[in-house]
């Protein structure tokens, strides 16, 4: 008999700011881009969104979706057990409400297929810091310690209930995720967005100039590209592939959430040590010195002071808007990069992993259109 297949939707929060509230908007319109996606794929029997927002559950609900309304204080292991309980599915997709904008439905369709050929495996987009999983049997879930958050998912369902894991196929789809307002940037240049995120970014004004000219940049040969942060491997060797960048690559804490060393207080990091040394402004002197152009995920930094920032604080860094912080030393920082000499492109993990795959389509798309001009 065929596989019960089901696909899985995570999507909630408390948004207290009008900056994290624009961003919960796009990423309501993406779940419903990539609902409307799943719908298409046959063997996917069934979707379930998760959801603590009145609004998305009932627009979901409108085209045949199941909600799963959380009980208490949320949990992404537990509940995502007892959705497994309840739905008695023998395969699953699981995936953030904006984990995937860009994935296509050939490629959710080839996920299911995986899951409906395969037994004992899970499929995911990062091996470290998962938001897109897929696995079978379903019930694996149930005899794992459930983790708190999506991230760790498949290594659990890798070490403690055996399947075997697997990496998806490197693609955009894949791998940009919208986690930050920098990804909401990067998708205001994008072709590829669905009608409901078109319809949530046109009422945005976020600005992106300093983007614009990254890409400006990155678009003419010898270019000193400076990447800092959790950056990988594939991601470099797609970048010296596929541009004409020099890399100036300083990478660090690689999987310090899925490690648990950021909320140990483990996280150290040499850069941060440099700029407590010279001062942000001396830092950014500097590096205008060594690139043309610089995309900096600045969670490691701050994780290595131990900084406790709203997500408010942290969303108005990358947007650039110095003026609207209140924490003195990101004030100041956030300042500093906005007045570099050269662009500098502040975000967090989702910036130098899925972020910079959006950075080549678009560094593509601008070298077709420059062949049709």
């Amino acid at each position: 008999m065929p596989k019960k297949i089901i696909a899985i939707i995570f999507e909630g929060g408390h948004p207290d700011h009008w900056v994290t509230e624009a961003l919960a908007a796009v990423r309501a319109a993406v779940a419903l881009d990539t609902i409307a996606k799943i719908r298409q794929v046959p063997l996917i029997d069934s979707i379930v969104l998760a959801t603590n927002y009145a609004d998305l559950a009932g627009r979901a609900r409108a085209v045949g979706v199941t909600v799963h309304e959380q009980s208490g204080s949320f949990h992404f292991g537990r509940e995502l057990q007892e959705i497994i309980r309840r739905t008695e599915a023998d395969g699953v997709l699981c995936l953030g409400g904006a984990a995937a904008p860009y994935l296509t439905i050939t490629e959710f369709q080839a996920i299911a297929a995986s899951l409906e050929s395969e037994d004992n495996i899970v499929l995911t987009n990062n091996p470290q810091s998962a938001d897109l999983i897929a696995f079978t049997p379903a019930t694996a879930v149930l005899r794992v310690e459930p983790p708190t958050a999506d991230n760790a998912l498949a290594t659990v369902l890798r070490d403690q209930a055996g399947l075997k894991r697997e990496l998806l196929p490197h693609s955009l789809g894949v791998h940009f995720d919208l986690d930050t307002p920098t990804d909401v940037l990067l998708m205001a240049l994008s072709e590829h967005n669905g009608p409901m995120v078109q319809g949530a970014l046109a009422k945005l004004q976020w600005p992106t100039a300093r983007l614009r000219a990254a890409l400006q940049r990155l678009s003419q040969r010898h270019c000193e590209m400076g990447l800092i942060g959790r950056i990988s491997p594939q991601v470099m060797v797609q970048l010296n592939s596929r541009t004409f960048a020099r890399l100036r690559v300083f990478s660090e804490e690689r999987g310090m959430k899925a490690l648990g060393r950021s909320e140990s207080g483990q996280v150290v990091s040499l850069l941060g040590h440099f700029i407590e040394a010279v001062g942000a402004g001396n830092f950014f002197s500097y590096l205008s010195k060594t690139c043309d152009v610089c995309f900096f995920d600045t969670r490691v930094l701050f994780a290595h002071r131990q900084l406790r920032l709203s997500e408010s604080e942290r969303f108005l860094s990358d947007l650039g808007l110095y003026q609207e912080i209140t924490h003195p030393w990101l004030k100041d920082f956030t300042r500093a990069a906005v007045d570099c000499a050269i662009p500098v492109i502040l975000g967090g993990h989702s910036l130098v992993s899925g972020g910079l795959w959006a950075v080549l389509d678009l560094l593509g798309t601008q070298r077709e259109q420059t062949k049709i001009l």
